[in-house]
């Protein structure tokens, strides 16, 4: 029996075989309805991973390495459920790479689903997939024609039966290659971004240590998938790296029923937890489904990321649960991305300090703090100071580094860097020495703190003028409460016109629960006086606007299916009397 130990490990396997004498600490998993599903303590996952990395070494034995210096990867469906993380262990065990890949969606299409993992196992030069037992018929296809698919179940009963020595654990060096993370693709096709064990080890310390302040009365809760970064490495490699016991909820769970998230929170005393933007908004919506007695006073760490964080997000939530015993100052706006593990920054500031307005020069892109009604100010949201290790720069077009106080691309550099991307099975490594270039855009206070102003590539210009996407959409929220999931503003560059249009999607569900088409004209009156520039409201079937795996909006995806399909108008009829009732739902709420 061992005491806890908060990071410091020089890999993750040295980190499970001493969370498994910490017998205290459990994970637990609860099913669609609330209840308890499954439970293992450190000790019996370590007694999990030992006998997959049997099953994997008789199974993977001839398998073909894939290049001549990494090693063989090994995709895995990231089932939520306990043999995702043994299986994982395990690779690393058996020095493979493990590959967390995307589940197959409640309402998503299969074909572009097997379509999509094919592209990621040509990417990372994946040969073996396991998979869970519900998947195994779904991957049988001629997409993934080559790919030799294994059911958790084959595994688990590979072994069964027989004595057989535990594999000894490969060595494993500091630079090597401990997983592939893919991005989210938000703007682009996904990328099989290699972390190594030296990286992993170094964000998840600073994890822990500096960012969380691990005590030892924390437990977590999370419903975010295990293929993204921060269900992977924060919610599930972390947790284990300080030996803290995590109750899990599938995403496709918290999506039918987003308030399970909350009452299994109070109901198990959770005190961490992180999810997107719009996971707040949700839960804020469907309060009603949390009985008063609830409590979530407990919790000390409400993080927020993997996007942009909207103040207004955080500002309903804590309205409707103050009185559920919520304290707003546990709200912890972060930033990170998958190149750089996980986390870069993470704000411990009081709630009421944790947005400002300003005003940005589009010329110079000097930023200034100016009130709140001052014409053309904008609210943002402090994502904190740097974590241990990592420096921030704020580079201008040519690539120069620019002062606090003045707005640019976000650049990093840092020891949890990532090692290089996988591309057609092999890797390419990047440069320790050079920074990452991130493609988002920001500037640092004067006293550290950085602040996302949006995506480079998300930005539209029209006549000289910068226009945010997300600054149209968040007004005409604000002013028609249609959820910022179900809108976003393109730009269409029509053949037959020169000048480029800005149109706003908004899905057709949302429009008729919302007021239907009396509200077009309040819809674009707002966007137009927003973006400083027409913007035509353009009602779209259910599910063309489109979303990343973990939850963030595909914009270039978006753009492209609504230019593609010419049958769908590309606006309202000014004295549209009603709407089209024949459009098909083809995506699952996030």
């Amino acid at each position: 029996m061992r005491e806890r130990k908060v990071g410091g490990f020089a890999h993750l396997l040295e980190a499970l075989c001493y969370a498994a004498e910490v017998p205290s600490q459990r994970l637990s998993w609860f099913d669609s309805t609330g209840q308890l599903a499954d439970t293992l303590t450190y000790a019996q996952l370590l007694q999990r991973t030992e006998h997959f990395a049997q099953a994997l070494t008789q199974r993977t034995a001839h398998a073909e390495i894939n290049s001549n210096a990494i090693a063989q990867r090994i995709g895995i469906i990231a089932h939520t459920g306990p043999d995702f993380l043994a299986l994982f262990c395990a690779c690393q065990w058996i020095g493979a790479i493990p590959c967390p890949l995307p589940v197959l969606g409640v309402l998503q299409d299969a074909e572009r689903y097997t379509q999509s993992l094919q592209n990621m196992c040509v990417a990372a030069g994946i040969s073996t997939v396991l998979v869970p037992p519900s998947l195994k018929k779904v991957l049988q296809t001629p997409a993934l024609a080559g790919i030799a698919c294994i059911s958790f179940d084959e595994l688990a009963c590979s072994t069964s039966g027989t004595r057989m020595p535990t594999p000894t654990v490969a060595p494993i060096l500091p630079d090597a290659i401990a997983y592939v993370q893919f991005s989210s693709g938000s703007t682009g096709q996904p990328k099989g971004v290699a972390i190594s064990h030296a990286a992993l080890m170094h964000n998840v310390d600073a994890i822990l240590q500096h960012g969380m302040k691990l005590t030892e009365d924390d437990c977590a809760f999370s419903w975010l998938p295990y293929f993204h970064d921060m269900g992977l490495v924060g919610f599930v490699l972390a947790p284990l790296c300080g030996q803290v016991s995590v109750d899990y909820l599938a995403p496709a769970a918290f999506a039918r029923r987003p308030y399970l998230w909350l009452n299994l929170m109070a109901e198990r005393g959770s005190t961490i937890t992180y999810a997107p933007n719009f996971a707040w908004r949700l839960a804020a919506q469907c309060a009603e489904k949390v009985s008063p007695e609830r409590q979530l006073h407990a919790i000390r760490i409400a993080g927020i990321g993997g996007d942009y964080v909207d103040y207004g997000a955080l500002v309903a939530f804590k309205e409707v649960f103050e009185k559920h015993g919520f304290d707003a100052n546990a709200f912890k706006p972060s930033y990170g991305l998958a190149e750089a593990t996980l986390a870069v920054t993470m704000c411990h500031a009081p709630f009421i300090q944790q947005c400002a307005y300003f005003s940005l020069d589009e010329v110079s892109h000097q930023v200034k703090e100016v009130l709140p009604d001052t014409p053309d100010a904008k609210p943002l949201v402090n994502c904190g100071l740097p974590l241990t290790d990592w420096t921030i720069h704020i580079l201008d077009d040519a690539g120069q580094p620019l002062p606090p106080g003045v707005e640019g691309a976000i650049n990093l550099q840092g020891s949890a860097q990532l090692s290089g991307y996988f591309k057609n099975g092999h890797l390419e490594h990047t440069v320790a020495a050079q920074p990452i270039s991130t493609g988002d855009r920001g500037f640092l206070s004067t006293d550290g703190a950085l602040y996302i102003t949006g995506r480079s590539k998300d930005m539209i210009v029209i006549n000289g003028r910068n226009i945010w996407p997300l600054d149209v959409e968040l007004a005409v929220h604000e002013q028609t409460l249609i959820a910022l999931e179900h809108m976003q503003l393109i730009q269409v560059h029509a053949s037959n016109n020169h000048t480029p249009q800005l149109h706003l999607l908004v899905h057709e569900k949302a429009l008729r629960q919302h007021g239907g088409s009396g509200i077009l004209n309040a819809i674009e009156t707002t966007a137009t006086a927003t973006a400083g520039a027409k913007v035509i409201a353009s009602l779209v079937p259910n599910g063309m606007i489109a979303y990343t795996s973990s939850g963030k909006k595909a914009r270039a995806l978006t753009a492209s299916r609504f230019t593609a399909q010419s049958e769908i108008p590309l606006s309202i009829p000014e004295q549209a009397d009603g709407l089209p009732t024949n459009f098909s739902q083809t995506k699952t709420t996030p």
